[in-house]
């Protein structure tokens, strides 16, 4: 079969553009119509429409309507690993600026508290890293690690990767990304360890979530101290 047939060869082709893969950054974030679109990437209107019909025709974007306001979206969940893998693919970047706190990445969980506790995950063998790999596979203590954080592990296979190491750009070092990094993010909201704050996909660590942290024995300033003693 020839490669210009392949899929997946026409999937990267559509990534590789850097006006359509800045849609699909602004689409991860929420729908948001052409107008606001053509503004946000500064193209014109007519430039933008190509692009989108291009990813509507790979089955990347789908569009909804709001009486005659048209509202774009990510057609493939997927895509959100797509672009933390790539993040990681380019290695730990230099940090920039003070230390997030608690944050999110696309939907799981940045900053120091997702560092914090991808290693707290791996040192208690409740992770592990696949040889060569970014993706991470389940390790012996998986069930009581994730237990602990109100993760329940999943008993199907998923669309979505499992768990993989997403490169954290304010620390330089990965924290959780795929499924498992989904449900615990949402499992630490639910808990009310984190909540959010006024400013997007920044997140504010309560009291209950500081001392049920310290309980794990998971030090949130350890993932910077690691980070500095590798790099200075």
């Amino acid at each position: 079969m020839r490669a210009a047939n392949d899929p997946r060869v026409q999937l990267l082709a559509e990534l590789a553009d850097e006006t359509r893969y800045a849609v699909l950054e602004r689409l991860e974030q929420g729908p948001a119509s052409a107008s606001e679109l053509a503004e946000r990437l500064d193209v014109s209107p007519t430039r933008l429409a190509n692009h989108l019909r291009r990813l509507r025709d790979a089955g990347l974007v789908a569009v909804s309507h709001q009486g005659r306001l048209a509202l774009y979206e990510l057609a493939e969940p997927g895509l959100r690993e797509i672009f933390s893998m790539l993040n990681g693919l380019r290695g730990a970047p230099p940090r920039t600026g003070r230390p997030v706190r608690a944050a999110t990445c696309y939907d799981h969980l940045a900053g120091q508290i997702g560092v914090a506790l991808m290693d707290h995950l791996v040192q208690s063998r409740a992770l592990e890293a696949r040889d060569g790999e970014g993706e991470l596979k389940l390790g012996p203590a998986a069930a009581r690690g994730f237990a602990q954080l109100g993760v329940e592990l999943p008993t199907k296979p998923a669309r979505r990767t499992l768990a993989f190491s997403c490169m954290d750009s304010r620390i330089g070092r990965p924290h959780l990304g795929g499924q498992l990094g989904a449900q615990l993010a949402a499992s630490l909201r639910e808990k009310g360890w984190v909540k959010p704050t006024a400013q997007p996909r920044r997140l504010e660590l309560t009291p209950a979530g500081d001392k049920a942290l310290h309980r794990l024995g998971i030090r949130l300033e350890a993932a910077v101290d690691h980070a500095k003693n590798h790099t200075d």
